[in-house]
């Protein structure tokens, strides 16, 4: 004889079924949300990365127009000769770093000292949720970084009021600060992107550079008098 199906037992059947889609469910809900929430994680990253990039740029933008307002200015060969130096060091830095941030697709802000700096993000091709966390936290970038760059630009303002020997000892003295405050800005990069090989060993290169210029300003200044 064959036996029969109660309908208690299709009734459970179709509830089991009817649950496994809900659960079906709202797994690829939680997986939409994971997947949503790392893209976010990515985008904030991205947008650290990209700040801290342009805080090496702005680093790099007044070094140059430090050194070049001592060529305009000083009338010490051994002051302008490190100058000269100086500018070469940082724009040769900037180079190299533009190089690297194209192989990443990171935007490098372009900074003008004496106009509102400019700082651009992502493309809009990313994926929404990794374009949210970019742009969140890339809020007020120009902002922060015009607020830098007067500070950069009140230093300049305050050597081009100086003439003289009292000039030369306020440039290396100025050059010695900021060289402190770039190999402490270096060590950040280091820790914070200790897994990317080739930032690891820019920024290695760059350090070594900012001591090495920090060291020739006070050896200098001693020697101005």
């Amino acid at each position: 004889m064959a036996r029969k199906i109660r309908g208690g037992g299709v009734a459970a059947l179709a509830a089991t079924l009817a649950f496994g889609a809900m659960t079906g469910t709202a797994l690829a809900e939680d997986a939409d949300k994971k997947v949503k929430k790392e893209q976010k994680e990515i985008g904030e990253a991205a947008a650290e990365r990209t700040l801290y990039v342009g805080k090496l740029a702005l680093f790099d933008a007044k070094q140059v127009a430090l050194g070049n307002l001592a060529l305009e200015k000083s009338q010490n060969p051994e002051v302008r000769a490190f100058a000269q130096k100086l500018v070469d060091a940082r724009r040769q830095h900037m180079s190299d770093l533009r190089t690297w941030a194209d192989a990443k697709s990171i935007e490098v802000a372009n900074i003008d000292l004496t106009s509102p700096s400019s700082a651009t993000g992502g493309s809009g091709s990313a994926p929404p949720a990794m374009q949210e966390g970019f742009d969140k936290k890339m809020e007020g970038v120009d902002e922060r970084l015009n607020k830098a760059i007067t500070e950069a630009e009140k230093d300049l303002d305050k050597l081009r009021e100086k003439e003289g020997k009292d000039f030369d000892k306020a440039f290396l003295s100025r050059v010695a600060d900021d060289g402190k405050k770039g190999q402490d800005l270096v060590k950040d990069g280091q820790k914070k992107y200790s897994s990317d090989a080739a930032f690891i060993a820019l920024l290695s290169k760059t350090r070594q550079g900012i001591q090495s210029e920090e060291t020739q300003a006070k050896d200098l200044e001693k020697l101005v008098r």
